[in-house]
């Protein structure tokens, strides 16, 4: 009875396909919200499209999803069992963290993506224990300095400049 439960020796886990068919159901309507982008005159085409990079998460997303059925079979491979490893609450450190990005996500359109993300490379590892506060500076000056430039400069995708406007602009 367990093993029919856990997947085991079956090639897809039920509860995974479930949930891939959600990922993959969600994935299609943020694609579909990609194809509501005002179109760039081609005159104007420079870098990364505005539909481009959404698109490429996207498709790594739903290619993920796609695999996931079939991870249970990893993990018998391996001698471990998905689904009573699974059975292990959630820390609440986890929920905690959601908060967090969900109101990091919702302070990026009006404060600005640079802004966002140096409170985020301070908070998130101040939230998760992190005391080595030298190392921690220098990540928080450089990590979204290094992401802003490589975004802006090397991909050339705009970022949400915020209030602060456009700090390499």
């Amino acid at each position: 009875m367990e093993t029919a439960r856990s997947g085991h020796g079956r090639l897809i886990h039920k509860t995974d396909l479930g949930l891939a068919l959600i990922v993959l159901a969600l994935c299609g309507a943020l694609w579909y919200a990609t194809a509501q982008f005002d179109e760039v005159p081609a005159v104007l085409q420079q870098g990364v499209l505005p539909t481009d990079f959404p698109r490429l998460v996207i498709a790594v997303i739903a290619v993920l999803a796609l695999l996931l059925p079939f991870e249970h079979i990893a993990h018998a491979r391996r001698g471990s069992n998905i689904d009573e490893e699974r059975s292990v609450k959630v820390k609440p450190i986890s929920m905690v963290t959601a908060l967090v990005l969900i109101g990091l996500v919702a302070i990026m359109i009006p404060f600005g993506m640079y802004p966002t993300m140096v409170l985020a490379a301070a908070v998130m590892p101040l939230l998760w224990g992190e005391r080595r506060f030298g190392r921690l500076a220098l990540y928080v000056l450089l990590f979204p300095l290094v992401v802003l430039l490589l975004f802006e400069q090397g991909l050339k995708v705009n970022l949400p400049p915020g209030v602060f406007g456009d700090l390499l602009g």
